[in-house]
């Protein structure tokens, strides 16, 4: 079975789901803290950095103010701050290095993180997209389908990272959406098209979502993973939490074709029999052919 066919860890992100999620873990060799496979050939050009340092802090965060509600962007540095001064002594990378492919000490990440956080599991790439784009992406009020949230729900509530209004909205905005069974993904793209246009999104910070379907107990589709994508000089950044345990990852891309070979490559597996391929959404648009 394919890993994305157990949609419900791929989509929840968890640390209770490990190997399934789609935000997808990865354990290095034994001693080694980080390991960037500089030597893989990837159809993309880019540059990335965990945000380890105040160099790169800096850079990405007037990056991300150009085009974003400055409070958003100082209560998503809070999350990196908080996340880095935990677990950023397990060889996360600091300045902008060549990007493929990047594997990390998910054990050693955790023991960190549980020996001073607890029970609370930390944030994830929903999390955290939601934090940068709040104040920037107009929801409205529909009804929510948070089943595949409750790991998210219970790390905002342990960590109080939204009010209640905050949590409500973001609810609203990564609910599942019911689907046909189908293995289209033309037909599953149309019921995602047709939910996000009910929402008002940012044309400069775009939402770039993967999204998942799932039958386990109906025929619904999820957003498994997602960041946010913003203009830079001759480049362009994609800002994403990996996991709950994995790290943050700024990343310049050369053209916003390349972030989606990169969305596309990095979750191609997800999916299983009588399931469609995952599929990008860049904002409410489809965007076919990865």
């Amino acid at each position: 079975m394919k890993k994305s066919r157990k949609l419900t860890a791929l989509g929840i992100c968890s640390a209770l789901f490990l190997g399934l999620a789609a935000c997808q873990q990865h354990a290095t060799s034994e001693g080694t803290n980080q390991r960037q496979s500089s030597s893989a050939k990837v159809p993309w050009k880019a540059s990335y950095t965990n945000l380890n340092n105040q160099v790169s802090t800096e850079e990405v965060k007037s990056l991300l103010s150009a085009h974003l509600d400055p409070n958003s962007v100082d209560a998503f540095f809070n999350l990196v701050t908080d996340y880095n001064a935990t677990v950023g002594s397990t060889g996360l990378s600091g300045d902008f290095a060549s990007f493929t492919k990047t594997e990390y000490d998910v054990e050693k990440i955790s023991n960190l993180w549980n020996q001073k956080k607890g029970d609370f599991v930390g944030t994830n790439c929903r999390i955290n997209s939601y934090a940068l784009l709040k104040n920037s992406v107009t929801i409205p009020k529909l009804e929510k389908n948070d089943q595949l949230l409750f790991v998210d729900n219970d790390a905002i509530d342990k960590g109080k990272v939204f009010d209640a209004k905050d949590k409500e909205e973001f609810d609203i905005l990564f609910s599942r959406v019911e689907t046909e069974a189908t293995t289209d993904v033309k037909v599953h793209a149309q019921k995602m098209e047709k939910f996000f246009s009910q929402f008002q999104f940012h044309d400069k910070a775009r939402m770039l979502s993967v999204v998942l379907h799932d039958n386990l107990d109906g025929e619904y589709l999820f957003v498994g993973h997602v960041g946010v994508l913003v203009p830079a000089e001759e480049c362009f950044l994609f800002v994403e939490k990996l996991t709950f345990e994995e790290p943050y990852q700024a990343i310049k891309f050369a053209s916003k074709e390349d972030c989606y070979k990169y969305l596309a490559t990095k979750y191609a597996d997800y999916t299983g029999d009588g399931l469609a391929k995952p599929f990008i959404m860049d904002n409410e648009k489809w965007v076919e052919g990865y």
